[in-house]
């Protein structure tokens, strides 16, 4: 009866992702808010970092070469950053879009989904 009960309660759909990494940066919440209000139903606030990180390749390789160059510039030295996984440099990557007024743009390109 027990397991029944918990198999049942597991298969209700739940409002969060068990398989995502949180990302908390300031950057990643105000997009995180910016993608719950332009375009719900893709639920960035729960993306992969790697998700992220090829939605931030995909929106800069449509910039112009010269901002292309300004968000490099913007983005805070990775050195630091644990040499696996994507969090943190996406993260970075995101900190500078924002920072450079381009976080319209990008949450746009990600709800469009080309990323």
């Amino acid at each position: 009866m027990i397991v029944l009960a918990l198999m049942m309660l597991s298969s209700i759909p739940s409002e969060s992702r068990s398989d995502f990494q949180m990302m908390t940066s300031p950057a990643y919440q105000a997009f995180a808010r910016k993608g719950d209000a332009m375009c719900p139903a893709r639920r960035l606030r729960y993306l992969h970092p790697a998700d992220l990180d090829g939605m931030e390749e995909s929106f800069l390789s449509t910039l112009p070469s010269r901002e292309q160059r300004r968000v490099a510039r913007a983005t805070p030295d990775t050195s630091n950053c644990p040499p696996a996984g994507a969090s943190c440099p996406a993260q970075h990557t995101l900190a500078a879009i924002v920072r450079l007024g381009l976080l319209d743009g990008f949450t746009q390109s990600a709800c469009s989904g080309a990323g």
